[in-house]
């Protein structure tokens, strides 16, 4: 079967679905606006048009779907697979090709309640965000219209979907309820995480141990998954600089950039805090995958507490592991996580509990890991392995197929 994946090339998320995918004997095309290589794959870059002096916009994405098409058919795809429902599926939608499986992602439906009064998020701490304060009142005043154009674009892709997934239940709950998408064309598939990746030499773990200047003694705390705002990065930092006040030397904190734009004053900020206290690492570029496998296993507790989640690859990986997850109270969490059961959950989020709550990991933490990590791992085996998880998806494109032959 050849599936075109739609997407950035370049971003983690779809270099992992295509080596899996490429692994269960698919043949794979990637279509973006972006050039990139993906070993077994074929990358195809199709130009933009209606960009805004040379940049990419929305609009860009509303306005390219004939080329895309043409590219397509050129390339003999069988079913058109867009990775997040906006841009990527509505570029898709737009092309009219069939079969289109959308992989919905938490940003694309769970900022798009039915209406825009039952947001109950905070509007500066949105995935596109990158401010940590209020929007300005031009901002305030253009959100509205912005909002309403983009769920209503997210709704007529999901409606043109002949399948869709997405990797949590309140994902696929409000795919159903917020979307009307017929829960015979929805699907959970969690991903997952990649075995033989965590197979890490020792030597390794012990060369990474010393090039961060992490001494034996000292535990290993995480934030893996950047400062954006809406990944509550503000917060998290606040807590590590209590702790490192407070002269805390048993831990090396590490936060991680993720790849994300990070807003200027918590750069600045993370930037200060590694100046000051040589038991605060921030790793500003993007670390290679091979590279974070090694880090993993080095990792005591990790903490995830965003403002909402799908099924985070960052607490699958540290569940996997062993660490400890130090996470907040929300739907994405209570269907994974039971506090002192697989892990520590803050009821709660604020610098001050956090930083009481890995203070706690840091005493207890030989006990808590014993406790968590058999329960984490047997969860993970059974729902989120990757390649289980890719077969699935892959039967499902062939009854999908199927389906459309009779």
């Amino acid at each position: 079967m050849h599936v075109g994946v739609l997407s950035d090339p370049n971003n983690f998320h779809t270099r992992k679905w295509v080596k899996g995918l490429l692994s269960q004997g698919a043949k794979v095309t990637v279509f973006s606006f972006f050039e990139g290589e993906i070993e077994g794959a074929t990358c195809i870059r199709i130009p933009p048009q209606r960009t805004l002096q040379g940049k990419i916009t929305y609009f860009s994405y509303l306005h390219s779907h004939e080329d895309l098409r043409e590219a397509l058919y050129a390339h003999q795809i069988d079913v058109l697979n867009p990775i997040n429902v906006t841009p990527y599926g509505v570029w898709g939608a737009r092309t009219g090709f069939k079969p289109l499986v959308q992989i919905a992602m938490g940003a694309d439906i769970l900022e798009y309640p039915p209406t825009l009064e039952e947001l109950e998020l905070p509007t500066h701490r949105l995935y596109s965000s990158n401010r940590t304060q209020k929007l300005g009142p031009v901002q305030q005043a253009i959100f509205p219209f912005k909002w309403r154009t983009f769920r209503k674009n997210v709704a007529a892709a999901l409606e043109a979907a002949d399948l869709v997934t997405g990797d949590n239940l309140q994902l696929t709950t409000a795919l159903e309820k917020w979307f009307q998408v017929p829960s015979d064309k929805i699907r959970l598939n969690r991903w997952g995480i990649e075995e033989k990746a965590f197979d890490v030499p020792p030597s390794q773990i012990a060369a990474l141990r010393e090039n961060l200047q992490i001494r034996q003694w000292q535990r290993v705390i995480l934030s893996p998954r950047g400062l954006k705002p809406v990944y509550n990065g503000d917060i998290i930092l606040q807590a590590m600089e209590l702790l490192l006040k407070r002269g805390v030397r048993d831990a090396h904190f590490i936060v991680l950039s993720a790849g994300y734009d990070v807003p200027k004053e918590l750069e600045a900020k993370a930037l200060e805090l590694a100046t000051h206290f040589d038991n605060f690492t921030y790793i500003q570029e993007l670390i290679p995958r091979e590279e974070m496998m090694v880090l993993w296993r080095m990792v005591d507790a990790f903490v995830v507490t965003p403002i909402y989640d799908g099924y985070s690859n960052a607490l699958s990986e540290g569940r996997f592991v062993g660490a400890i997850p130090i996470v907040n109270d929300i739907p994405a969490h209570r269907e994974l996580m039971q506090h002192a059961y697989n892990g520590l959950v803050l009821e709660t989020l604020a610098p001050d509990t956090l930083a009481d709550m890995m203070r706690y990991a840091l005493e207890h933490g030989d006990v808590l890991k014993e406790r968590f990590a058999p329960v984490n791992q047997a969860w993970i085996h059974e729902h989120a392995l990757l390649e289980s998880n890719i077969q699935a998806f892959i039967q499902d494109l062939i009854e999908l197929r199927f389906k459309q032959m009779e």
